[in-house]
């Protein structure tokens, strides 16, 4: 007898009817006949008595219903914890970008993903200093972002992915005033209208900072997240920005100049950047680590 035929049984003993059970299980009578026979020659004793066009138990049969209802409920648990379990051991893990490192590492992102199907990844983008406090809230849990480090409870490893660096880059319209020199630095750009990523960005709060020193910041015109947006807005505004130069052969905009920019902190270093207490989903980012380094 296996956990089946008991499983038919059951159904039968309640229904009291063959057919009923047939439909209820979506069997056969002919096989469900054929599993009680088997079962009351296994068990040496007659399970049903039948009587006024229904099916009665025997004593025998009552004891069994009695006593395998239980196997069967205990059993049907067991698999659905089991199945549960299997669910719960699905991880997730949730990975901070910005516009640039999403681009660079692509590649290693796309052979984590293939590698290990049942990890669900999430990507959060944002600018590398924002992601640095979403580290520390664990909103995300590892994050591909550049220097300075501005928490305390993280860890950036600068040496653990192969892009080391970008370089901050001027960029102006083709018939801006600067888009001439081969070279400039911040103050330059004195007496120009700037269109800058926010603080949420190394670069933003690095041309927030240098602005306030060199007395500029009512140059700052615009603000915001997103590149293109900047990019698309420098020829309405008369402006310019100051982007990573490794950007501009993704550039949605084509009648720009992008000019090196020779100033204090222009070369930003990357790094994979996790929480020192790592308990949580340690297994899954350790994993992620090293398809990153690979």
């Amino acid at each position: 007898m296996d956990i089946r035929q008991l499983s038919y049984f059951l159904t039968i003993a309640k229904t009291q009817n063959y057919s009923h059970a047939s439909k209820s299980l979506f069997v056969s009578q002919p096989a469900l006949k054929q599993s009680i026979s088997k079962m009351e020659e296994e068990l040496n004793c007659q399970l049903f008595i039948y009587s006024n066009h229904r099916l009665h138990l025997t004593q025998s049969g009552q004891t069994l219903l009695e006593r395998g209802e239980p196997i069967v409920k205990a059993f049907n648990q067991l698999v659905f914890d089991l199945q549960n379990q299997n669910e719960e051991l699905k991880q997730t893990i949730t990975i901070g970008v910005t516009f640039l490192t999403m681009l660079q590492y692509m590649d290693q992102i796309s052979r984590f993903i293939r590698k290990y199907p049942k990890v669900e990844l999430r990507i959060i983008q944002e600018g590398s200093m924002q992601l640095q406090h979403l580290l520390v809230q664990e909103k995300i849990d590892i994050g591909i972002l550049s220097f300075p480090q501005v928490e305390h409870d993280i860890i950036i490893d600068p040496v653990a992915i192969n892009h080391s660096s970008y370089s901050a880059c001027l960029v102006v319209p083709k018939n801006h005033p600067l888009a001439v020199k081969e070279s400039v630095t911040f103050k330059d750009l004195k007496g120009y209208n700037i269109a800058s990523l926010s603080d949420h960005f190394a670069l933003g709060e690095f041309t927030k900072k240098r602005c306030r020193e060199l007395g500029m910041s009512n140059q700052v015109i615009l603000t915001h997240n997103d590149f293109e947006i900047l990019l698309h807005s420098l020829e309405k505004l008369d402006a310019l920005t100051i982007l990573p130069r490794e950007l501009e052969e993704v550039s949605p905009v084509t009648n720009l100049t992008w000019v090196p920019l020779h100033d204090l902190n222009n070369l930003y270093k990357q790094g994979l950047a996790y929480r020192k207490n790592m308990a949580r989903n340690s297994l899954v980012v350790n994993q992620f680590i090293e398809a990153i380094k690979n």
